[in-house]
């Protein structure tokens, strides 16, 4: 998706005239946002595809949360929220508490299910894992939706607090089509037109080289965190920077650093023949 008309950048901003790949699409996307405000002209092209999965496992605690069988539900994305997200006022009202790993998560969850969250990470399991609080004796357990592709980061985190967690796959993400990326865009790409590429999930990463191919020597690329970073280079791909945090001007910060650079901070060193 071809970024749409908006006005121009000041010189002064630092990333002015720079071209941007985002490898996610998203109506009002923050981090586009905060590229454009930047003066970058972003593309963006979704690498995958999320699809909401239905089990008996789910509907299963759907029911629970509803009934307030849980001390609290954690949330690592929307569409994590989005599979429970009828059963969330009554469990709150039954005492319930609700955490979500970022600003983001929380947000959507107040809008959609009219409920605030109690507890609301940095933007990363491990950093939710550092505020959350260890169990009562006799607690009840932990729901974890979530991506049936994701790490165990938080169950295991939880386990190790003493809790009882009870994890269930609510969606999966998958590589989207190659008829559905835009071909524009993808011949930017292979071309090396684009300064910077910006990952903000591992799935990204698995997807960009069958799909788009490795990056030009000439992109640099940016991760919105550690584990993306590494999926990213297990796949090839050189990383240029990571963001310090999981928000929209840390990413800028990071591709502002990264192209001051004159490679990738990561690229193998030429060797003389």
């Amino acid at each position: 998706m071809s970024e749409p008309l908006v006005s121009a950048p000041l010189v002064s901003a630092p990333l002015c005239e720079r071209r941007i790949l985002l490898t996610r699409a998203k109506h009002d996307d923050a981090i586009a946002r905060a590229l454009r405000l930047a003066g970058a002209h972003v593309d963006a092209l979704a690498l995958t595809v999320s699809t909401p999965l239905e089990s008996a496992p789910l509907d299963a605690a759907r029911a629970r949360l509803a009934d307030g069988e849980y001390a609290w539900v954690v949330f690592s994305s929307w569409r994590a929220a989005r599979s429970v997200v009828f059963s969330l006022p009554r469990a709150r009202s039954l005492g319930t508490r609700i955490a979500a790993v970022g600003e983001a998560t929380a947000r959507w969850i107040s809008d959609h299910a009219g409920v605030s969250v109690d507890l609301t990470g940095a933007g990363s399991a491990a950093a939710l894992l550092e505020c959350f609080p260890a169990p009562v004796s006799g607690a009840r357990p932990v729901l974890i939706p979530r991506s049936a592709l994701a790490p165990d980061t938080l169950p295991g985190g939880l386990r190790a607090l003493g809790w009882s967690v009870e994890a269930v796959d609510a969606y999966t993400t998958a590589p989207a089509a190659a008829d559905d990326c835009d071909a524009d865009i993808a011949g930017n790409f292979r071309a090396g037109r684009y300064d910077g590429a910006v990952l903000t999930a591992s799935s990204q990463a698995h997807a960009l080289p069958p799909l788009l191919g490795l990056p030009p020597p000439s992109t640099r690329v940016v991760t919105i965190g550690a584990p993306t970073a590494a999926t990213a280079r297990r796949q090839g791909i050189a990383v240029a920077a990571q963001a310090s945090s999981p928000t929209p001007d840390a990413i800028v910060r990071a591709l502002v650093d990264a192209l001051a650079r004159p490679t990738h901070s990561d690229a193998p060193e030429k060797r003389d023949s």
